[in-house]
Formats: structure tokens, sequence, C-alpha cells
């Protein structure tokens, strides 16, 4: 019979989904209202299934076509993970299957988390660490922020990290081809969760580990190098970035929410922050502000990879009552700067709300 813990979760789960994606879905109809579209990203990733399944090009869209000369979506980002939904689509062709697919992709990673977490601490201590995740700003800014094919790691990457914890060599493969179908930067992920492995067991990389490390150098340099100039002139994203940091203040904003909404747990254990530097450093030295500010996509990484951490260093304290403090910490990280407090309870039980929030990237 399944303990009370699983069963708490489920239910959270059914909350989490129902609100989203009616959050998700209300913005999206709010946007349209106030600018005239149901947002950027939203509108390029609808029209490219549209185009997909009508005939009318390979993932193409006009907006990438524009701007940047990609004649398919795969132009600017290689996502085959997309194909994966493609027939989900094909069979109810509207906005709101991807705001719902999203939303559900976003849901499972809360139970493929506990999972995660289950096979490390007790289960007491697992479900208060979801609980932790589910209200995680960064999360809900990936539900907020329009359909991006990013949504749909979070459940693989937690399912990545069972396994490869778990020892189970073909499974653990199987996963991290599956993280590196969402998106060529996906590779850094699989990365910095296996230098975490080696720092906490103090070990070099067995033979499996060279073979997925291999994989995921090849990834991006075969996305940007093959995949991407056969639909566009250029991998168009190598130019968003500097070796400064161009947005300070929003930089250390976002480093600020990373340690606030786990609790400070992270910095219990400083040397398994370090292996996440990469994935904070892709956002921080990029020109675009979007890229640091966390009621966007940007932070997919992020947030799984601080789960992940928080969970193996929790594994090393002795007193449970950190957990109970995180736990306060992350609840009022979640009331102060979660989208869903200040944006989606508005649209969720039809409030007015000022329109800079919708304007808000």
């Amino acid at each position: 019979m399944p303990s009370k813990y699983f069963l708490a979760v489920l239910v959270l789960m059914v909350i989490y989904a129902a609100f989203f994606a009616k959050y998700s879905i209300e913005r999206t109809y709010a946007l349209y209202e106030t600018r005239g579209n149901y947002g950027v990203d939203t509108e390029i990733f609808y029209q490219s299934f549209l185009s997909t399944i009508e005939g009318g090009g390979f993932f193409y869209n006009d907006h990438e076509y524009n701007r940047f000369g990609a004649t398919s979506h795969f132009g600017v980002h290689n996502s085959p993970i997309l194909l994966l939904i493609l027939p989900i689509f094909a069979l109810f062709p509207y906005i709101e299957t991807l705001l719902i697919i999203q939303t559900l992709a976003v849901t499972l990673s809360i139970l493929t988390f506990f999972k995660f977490s289950r096979s490390i601490l007790d289960e007491k201590s697992a479900f208060i660490v979801s609980i932790i995740y589910m209200i995680n700003p960064m999360l809900h800014g990936i539900n907020r922020f329009e359909f991006h094919a990013v949504s749909l790691a979070l459940p693989l990457i937690f399912i990545f990290a069972y396994f490869y914890e778990k020892g189970s060599l073909k499974l653990t493969i199987a996963f991290a081809l599956l993280v590196l179908t969402v998106r060529e930067d996906s590779f850094l992920i699989l990365l910095s969760l296996m230098v975490l492995r080696a720092l906490r067991e103090e070990r070099r990389f067995d033979l499996m580990e060279k073979l997925i490390f291999a994989s995921s150098i090849l990834w991006p340099a075969f996305s940007i190098f093959f995949v991407i100039p056969h639909f566009a002139p250029k991998y168009p994203h190598l130019s968003n970035y500097t070796l400064g940091v161009p947005h300070p203040y929003l930089s250390l904003m976002l480093i600020i929410v990373i340690f606030l909404s786990f609790g400070l747990i992270p910095l219990l254990k400083l040397r398994y922050v370090l292996p996440g530097v990469p994935l904070l450093l892709e956002l921080i030295l990029s020109k675009r502000f979007q890229y640091v500010v966390f009621w966007n996509h940007y932070c997919y990484m992020i947030v799984s990879y601080f789960a992940i951490a928080t969970v193996y260093t929790l594994k090393e304290q002795k007193s449970k009552k950190i957990l109970v403090y995180a736990l306060i910490l992350a609840f009022l990280t979640f009331l102060v700067s979660s989208p869903a407090v200040h944006e989606g309870l508005p649209l969720v039980f039809d409030v007015r709300i000022p329109p800079e929030l919708l304007l808000f990237y």
C-alpha cells in the first residue's frame, strides 16, 4: 500500500498541476489582450508544431526565420525531444496543449524528485525536501514563462540522477541521452551531476561515466556545427556572451534566491556548490538580462542541480531540525519572490493585476 507521504505528494501534484495549468493559460490570454500576441516564444513553438503537421516546413516559424534566417526551430536550438510530443500536438493542435504539456512535465518532476530523494533520505525528509522543490520560485518561472522545450528536461534529469545513484548502467545511459535531446546546452547538467558524484565519493570516473562525459561534450559540438547550420546561417546565441557580468545586480539577486529557496542548505557543503558554477556562469555571463531573471525559464538546470545537491547535503547532516528551518526559509522566499504569488494568484482567481507584471521578462 502506498505510504502517506507518497499519497501526499500525489495530492500536491494535482493541486500544482491544476493551479499552474490555469495560471499559464490565463497569463497567455492576458498577454494577447494587452500585447496582441500569445507570447513570442509560445507563438514560435505553436507555429513550429503547426507547420510540421500541416506540411509548411519542418518546425518552421516566421519569427526565427525573420530574425535569424532559420528555416526551422532546429536552426536556433537543437531539441529533438520536441518530436516526442509532436503526436500529442497533432491530436490537439492548440496553444493550450503546449502549456498543459509543460505543466504536466514540471508536475511530474515533483514525483521524480521525490523518488530520487527517497533513494537517499528517509521518506519524511524526502517529502519535506520535495515541498521545498515544489515551492521554488525558479521552478514557477519555468512554468510561468510561455512554452519551452527545457521544461521537459526536469523529470528526465531527476530520473537520470535516480538511476545514476542506483548504478543502473543501461537506464542511466538512456536517460542521459534523453536529457541531451532537450537542447544543445543540456549537457552541462550531466557534467555537473557527474562531477558532484565524483566529489562525494572521492573517486575518478568509471567507464560508464567516461562514456556519458564524452557524449555530453560531443553533443553541443554536433548541435552547433552540424545540426544548426543545416537550418540557419550560424548558431545565433554565441554572440550573447561576454567575459564580464553585464547585469551584476540581477545576477546577485539570482544567486541569493538560489540559496534562500533551498533554505541555505547548499551552503553547508560548499564543495557541492562548485559543480553548479558552470550552470550559473551560463546565465550571468549573458548580455541578455532575461537569462538572470528567475521568473523566466532559463534556470531549468540551476533548480534541478541545486535540488539534487540539497539532498546530498542533507544526507550528511546529523540534525533533522535543519530541514524544518530550511522549509520555513524556503516558504518565506516563495511568498516574497514567486511569480505564482504575485502574478499567478490574481490571474487564477480573476483579479485585475498591474499590466507591468505581464510585460516583465
